[in-house]
């Protein structure tokens, strides 16, 4: 992929990680009756969208996902007032999306509407910790 639309990709990304999803009498419900809080954006050779998760300690995860005609797929998340660019990486099942900044070293784990996120420190003789679990999308 070009370093232009490498570019542009991550600028998309970003401005759909900031946009704050707006709940309205529009907006569609859940069958509980709680607002759906995803967004998509699409555009020539790629596609974005915006899932709002609720993880166990109580926190609410916003990430953004770009997906490139060409395969690649990247994420946006943005924990603990750090913004984290990330990248798709083979997992067993689901998606697993890696920080492309090793010192961030998060790890984002999807599998259908539900994700983990975990610290793996720039160390060989690290281990994962879970910062957060139970992540369910709304």
């Amino acid at each position: 992929m070009s370093r232009i639309l490498f570019v542009i990709s991550l600028t998309v990304l970003l401005t759909a990680c900031a946009q704050q999803v707006k709940r309205n009498s529009l907006d569609p419900l859940h069958f509980d009756g709680t607002p759906v809080t995803t967004s998509i954006i699409e555009g020539s050779g790629w596609r974005s969208k915006i899932v709002v998760y609720h993880c166990h300690p109580d926190t609410e995860l916003q990430v953004a996902y770009l997906n490139l005609q060409s395969g690649e797929s990247f994420a946006a998340l943005y924990y603990q007032g750090l913004l984290s660019l990330m990248q798709i990486r083979k997992a067993a099942s689901g998606a697993l999306y890696i920080a492309l900044d090793e010192q961030k070293s998060l790890r984002w784990h999807t599998k259908g509407d539900s994700g983990i996120l975990k610290f793996l420190a720039a160390d060989h003789t690290a281990t994962e910790q879970i910062l957060l679990s139970d992540c369910k999308a709304v």
